[in-house]
């Protein structure tokens, strides 16, 4: 055979052997799910490394207030499926509940929320959530009327979410004891929540930017990891337990800690704590219960405001928009921009590095 023709043929076949073992690259896939009357959707990250043939660990990241699900991945934590990929993690993004609203004649715009309290309330257990003279926000419409307060869904997200565990660890070779639950602003509200009502379903919990309001304070109904970062110029929920830029009232990170670990032996005296991840950045944390099943680690990042630790810029995006995969679902939003993949955060880091520490083995 002709020399030439032989290479050539070779290359031919090199070509199409490479193009059959060549790895795709892991995206985003879309679901949906059917609860109390609705249809949710949410997305799915599958890192490279998994295997239908053993048990994966799983993480569960809430968006916050007027957020999206494929938003919050793409611009507020800038890319967190980079890090699920790196530490061999399932991602599960759910989407809040939204309807179309204006204030005062304003341009519509897609509200989205958590139920992270039952909402409505002008008051809680320990006296008002707002102030008299708080921002008004558009009442989202199953829950009648809100109130001064009221500013999030009513729909039943702490079902919702029961019922996404289950199909999360059915659907997928994803480990039950291993399954984590997460979220920035309302949707950390809302992990908080649902880490205190159905503890048995996670391996921690870990609050970014977000609590719950006073007299909301919990403490999970089993031993739970937390992890609470905030900003220490933070203004929108600030660590402190001040009134919000926005007239609003949350919880102290401290009262947090407090209720969390309320009646266990540990006692409560908290100890400063640090990690690698975290020893080259200005972060302050301490840890009450360390080295337990109880274990409440709250970090403060002084120059941090409300945006995702370790990003650059003042208030970094909240995910007002979505990717192309989330589009169709939600066509008045705007498309995101693609996360910068080769940037390290160290809050991205942290969190899966206190994911790893906690795998839901209980004392």
């Amino acid at each position: 055979m002709n020399k030439i023709l032989l290479t050539v043929l070779v290359s031919l076949v090199l070509v199409a052997c490479s193009k059959e073992v060549e790895i795709e690259q892991p995206e985003m896939r879309r679901y949906m799910l059917e609860h109390d009357g609705l249809v949710r959707e949410y997305f799915v990250f599958l890192p490279t490394s998994y295997d239908k043939q053993q048990l994966h660990p799983a993480a569960i990241f809430m968006h916050g207030y007027g957020g999206t699900a494929t938003g919050t991945e793409a611009e507020v934590t800038q890319g967190l499926n980079q890090y699920a990929e790196e530490y061999g993690y399932v991602m599960v993004y759910p989407q809040g509940t939204w309807f179309m609203a204006s204030i005062d004649g304003s341009e519509p715009w897609e509200v989205t929320s958590w139920n992270h309290i039952s909402d409505g309330f002008d008051a809680g257990p320990d006296g008002p959530i707002c102030m008299p003279d708080s921002d008004k926000v558009p009442c989202p419409p199953e829950c009648g009327n809100c109130g001064q307060c009221g500013w999030t869904s009513c729909h039943d997200d702490v079902g919702f979410l029961r019922s996404l565990v289950r199909e999360l660890t059915d659907r997928w070779a994803v480990d039950a004891d291993r399954v984590h639950v997460s979220g920035f602003s309302n949707g950390a509200m809302m992990a908080n929540r649902i880490a205190c009502e159905a503890s048995e379903l996670f391996a921690s919990a870990a609050l970014i930017g977000g609590r719950l309001e006073p007299g909301f304070e919990c403490t999970p109904t089993q031993p739970l990891p937390l992890l609470q970062v905030n900003g220490g110029a933070d203004d929108v929920v600030p660590a402190d337990g001040s009134v919000s830029s926005s007239g609003w009232l949350f919880a102290s990170t401290t009262a947090v800690t407090t209720h969390w670990l309320e009646g266990k032996a540990c006692g409560m005296a908290a100890e400063s704590w640090t990690s690698p991840v975290v020893e080259n950045a200005n972060v302050q944390c301490t840890v009450a219960c360390g080295d337990t099943a109880h274990a409440a680690i709250d970090c403060l990042w002084p120059d941090g405001d409300h945006r995702w630790p370790g990003t650059p810029g003042l208030r970094g995006s909240n995910g007002y928009c979505v990717t192309e995969l989330q589009s169709r679902s939600m066509p008045d939003q705007t498309l995101c921009i693609a996360p910068e993949e080769q940037t390290d955060f160290w809050g991205s880091r942290l969190l899966f590095e206190f994911f790893n520490a906690h795998e839901g083995v209980l004392e």
